[in-house]
């Protein structure tokens, strides 16, 4: 017996020792998660967390991870013609229990986050309680400027004659959320490392700073949404868009495409919760600054500090989502440009105040 509570001590003793880098970026979330609920209570009287919880995306997020991280191994061990690739394939699972302190931890880490995003995602449909969509008119004549005299879709009308690469962009703007827990699960799961407390921290940091306190500062709704938040338009200045992306959609239904304009039915869904005021996970409608542009940038920069050649292909995954931000009518060009430079300087400034921990990941 005495055996036995001996190695329960041992073993808190080790979690707990490898919990003590992520205790920091619990407390950070749980403030940050606070002012979120004070947020919503000054501006609503009222706060409750979001309906729809997040859970279910981490548990699916999770199962796919790990089951794609051994398949592909035992299949990189096969495809390099591994001697003997089950001896391989065990150490992998040795090296797994061995770190089975850092992995618990890292799920732990994982899930408690559902709590912060199901609070952003209500103080996201207060954004416009406070804004109440002030700036689209000024952000769709940036655009014009940017583009010499065009709106951001037009100077890329091209792009438009060709409904495979419409289908495949909206794919790749729809995995976005998969694409955002995952990376953020890798770094959870990462030994303490200077690289992984920086996006951490950013992570968090960017969706308060960018897709609340940025969002109510600028509140608007975007292209999708301008006829329908501003009404009484002598002209909808984004009608043609709209049109030709039905088109699109249309075309791809009647031609029995793999996959139809996802965007259009979630615009949709988001402006009816937007009328009846529903608030659950995912729901909101704000355009400045792209909270998927500054995402896609944070993974690029930490994937980046990983594997160059990772970062190269987020950097590009970034570009995508930037195109298909305003070619899908969710947001106006400017909104990545800014969130691009908001984001780098979230990155830049954490990193200012960021320490190197005790154990150095291998990353550094």
């Amino acid at each position: 017996m005495s055996k036995v509570i001996l190695l329960i001590k041992r073993e808190w003793r080790l979690f707990k020792q490898a919990a003590l880098p992520n205790v920091g970026i619990l407390l950070y979330g749980s403030v940050l998660t606070l002012s979120l609920v004070l947020y919503n209570i000054f501006v609503n009287g009222s706060f409750s967390f979001a309906d729809g919880s997040y859970f279910p995306y981490l548990k699916i997020l999770f199962e796919m991870v790990l089951s794609l991280f051994l398949v592909g191994y035992f299949i990189y061990l096969i495809v390099v013609r591994e001697k003997q690739p089950i001896r391989q394939f065990g150490y992998l699972i040795k090296s797994v229990f061995t770190r089975r302190y850092y992995i618990l931890s890292g799920v732990f880490l994982l899930y408690a986050i559902a709590f912060f995003m199901s609070a952003f995602s209500t103080a996201k449909v207060s954004v416009y309680t406070v804004g109440e969509f002030a700036w689209d008119s000024a952000f769709a004549e940036m655009d014009r400027v940017l583009f010499f005299g065009k709106d951001a879709w037009r100077f890329f009308d091209w792009l438009y004659q060709y409904p495979a690469f419409m289908m495949i962009l909206n794919l790749f703007y729809n995995v976005w959320l998969f694409a955002v827990l995952g990376v953020f699960a890798f770094f959870c799961f990462q030994l303490p490392s200077r690289v992984r407390s920086t996006y951490l921290y950013s992570w968090l940091a960017c969706w308060v700073a960018l897709g609340v306190v940025c969002a109510t500062l600028f509140s608007s709704a975007g292209p999708a949404f301008f006829s329908r938040v501003h009404p009484g338009l002598a002209v909808e200045p984004y009608q043609d868009l709209m049109e030709r992306l039905r088109s699109i959609d249309a075309y791809l239904i009647a031609s029995d495409y793999p996959f139809p304009l996802w965007a259009l039915s979630m615009q949709d869904w988001l402006y009816n919760l937007h009328v009846e005021q529903g608030v659950k996970a995912g729901a909101g409608i704000s355009a400045m600054p792209s909270m998927h542009v500054s995402m896609a940038v944070l993974m690029a920069l930490g994937l980046t500090h990983v594997q160059k050649w990772i970062g190269i292909i987020f950097w590009f995954y970034a570009f995508i989502i930037y195109i298909g931000s305003f070619l899908l009518a969710w947001h106006y060009a400017v909104d990545g440009i800014v969130s691009f430079i908001l984001t780098l300087l979230v990155w830049y400034i954490v990193g200012l105040f960021v320490k190197d921990p005790k154990r150095v990941s291998p990353y550094q």
